[in-house]
């Protein structure tokens, strides 16, 4: 079982530098924009590692609060680094 958990968050890390990759082309990243893309997706990460471990010891409780904390926290980290400094340099790419 925590093979698997390896695994996937293995295959979800190729997953998010495909995806920082595919928004550097698209979009200009500068540092902050690199920066709050990396804490979001570490912070998704340890979301998904401490939920999956809380769950399959049978920690409902602990799994339902790594998902509202880190998820939630992550989430939030995405969407203000796409509002602030991703979404307005998208036309200054040319």
């Amino acid at each position: 079982m925590m093979g698997l958990q390896w695994y996937l968050m293995g295959v979800l890390t190729i997953f998010a530098w495909n995806g920082y990759l595919w928004l550097g082309r698209h979009y200009r990243l500068d540092w902050k924009a690199s920066l709050g893309l990396l804490i979001s997706a570490c912070t998704l990460l340890v979301c998904f590692g401490w939920s999956w471990a809380s769950f399959a010891e049978g920690e409902a409780r602990s799994g339902a609060m790594g998902l509202l904390l880190f998820g939630l926290g992550g989430l939030m980290i995405f969407s203000g680094t796409w509002r602030a400094f991703i979404r307005p340099k998208k036309h200054s790419l040319n």
